[in-house]
């Protein structure tokens, strides 16, 4: 073959080549083009939804972008985005839930669905699943509130757990100390049973059951008597209470409720009381309808015009007197005397503007045979222990 062929044949070779690389190069440019747009197309749409709240539709046209650029973190945080406003704008929680953690499937640093979540476990009282929305928040945001929240709950857990053992070794101590009470508390129960109150007055002050009551202190109480298979006191019973009182009747649902008498036998030696009896109507560990006070006084430590022994009957809310009283008393000196008087809420009423004879009294009430008065100050009338004093 001659030179110059052979130069015409490399030269038509040359130029099929560069043909085909312009044929090439065209058809690739014309498809990434076509690509681009359709992309740009796809994200115009998917934004327009967005802004007239249309999350779901929005989303669809997102995830079809991410076809052409998988690693897109503008596309990933946009589709994370409308799963957010999805849970804020959902019905129940259950939906709100899940719509954030499909938001994190797309974007794992944002902060905001992990306080979504937390806040809807917060609010549900699902503490557990609160602190794994936020263990899990902190370890893949850093976010510093979230461990400042951890910390938080996790020193309220621990100080509510204090607490209950606390609470829990305190009751496991008071019901030791009432199993080993349970004998003397049966006499008690017993003596009661028997209707002697001045027997039971009696048995109340021995060394026994003086030192028994010394044990109680604030609102806690010994029992003895039928309970609930869970414990709680239900039936008749007898319990000793703080200051020396002594209830012997019914319970129900753990509190002093029926039927019961209260009573005291035991006072300072510079009291003039001897002893106090409450018998009545009780519900909510109170003394509540129809009841009797009496009140035993020591004669050498009363004046002359005090009464020995006052039996006071009526109406009691909260172990405040309430309504019509009536008052029976024996005086020092004998014989006896009736009041009838009106109180409201343990505040006995005024019945007369005449001087009572006692600085800083009123009269409520005067005797049957009208030569003598009873007084009051204003201060609350009721059962004793339930007028703000001892």
């Amino acid at each position: 073959m001659n030179t110059k062929k052979a130069r015409l044949l490399m030269a038509v070779a040359t130029g099929i080549v560069i043909v085909i690389a312009i044929i090439m190069g065209v058809y690739y440019g014309v498809s990434y083009f076509s690509e681009a747009n359709k992309l740009a197309d796809l994200l115009k749409t998917g934004s327009s939804y967005m802004d007239s709240g249309d999350y779901e539709t929005a989303i669809k046209y997102y995830d079809d972008a991410l076809n052409y650029e998988p690693e897109s973190e503008e596309i990933r945080n946009a589709i994370s985005y409308a799963y957010i406003k999805i849970a804020e704008n959902t019905a129940t929680s259950a939906e709100a839930v899940e719509a954030y953690q499909k938001s994190l499937m797309y974007n794992r640093t944002n902060k905001t669905p992990y306080w979504g979540v937390a806040n809807i476990y917060e609010q549900l009282g699902d503490t557990d699943n609160m602190m794994i929305s936020l263990q899990t928040g902190y370890e893949n945001t850093g976010d510093e509130t979230m461990k400042l929240k951890i910390d938080a709950v996790e020193a309220e857990k621990a100080r509510i757990q204090a607490e209950e053992e606390a609470a829990a070794a305190e009751e496991a101590e008071r019901v030791a100390l009432e199993e080993a009470h349970s004998d003397t508390l049966q006499k008690l129960y017993e003596c009661f049973a028997g209707e002697d109150l001045d027997a039971v007055k009696d048995m109340m002050r021995t060394e026994e059951f003086s030192d028994l009551a010394d044990e109680v202190i604030g609102s806690n109480s010994f029992y003895y008597g039928t309970k609930t298979p869970e414990g709680s006191r239900e039936g008749k019973g007898i319990a000793v209470y703080e200051n020396g009182y002594y209830y012997y009747g019914d319970f129900a649902g753990n509190m002093r409720s029926g039927h019961g008498i209260l009573m005291r036998a035991v006072y300072s030696e510079s009291s003039a009381i001897g002893s106090f009896v409450y018998e009545g109507e009780w519900s909510n560990d109170k003394p509540n309808g129809q009841g009797k006070c009496t009140s035993n006084y020591y004669k050498d430590k009363i004046g002359a015009s005090g009464l020995s022994k006052q039996v006071i009957t009526g109406t009691y809310t909260d172990g405040l007197e309430n309504g019509q009283m009536t008052l029976e008393g024996t005086p020092k000196g004998g014989g006896s005397v009736k009041y009838s008087y009106t109180a409201e809420n343990g505040v006995a009423k005024k019945i007369s503007d005449e001087d009572s004879g006692v600085k800083g009294q009123y009269i409520i009430a005067k005797s049957g045979d009208g030569k003598s008065n009873l007084t009051s100050d204003g201060s609350l009338r009721g059962v004793e222990g339930y007028t703000g004093g001892e």
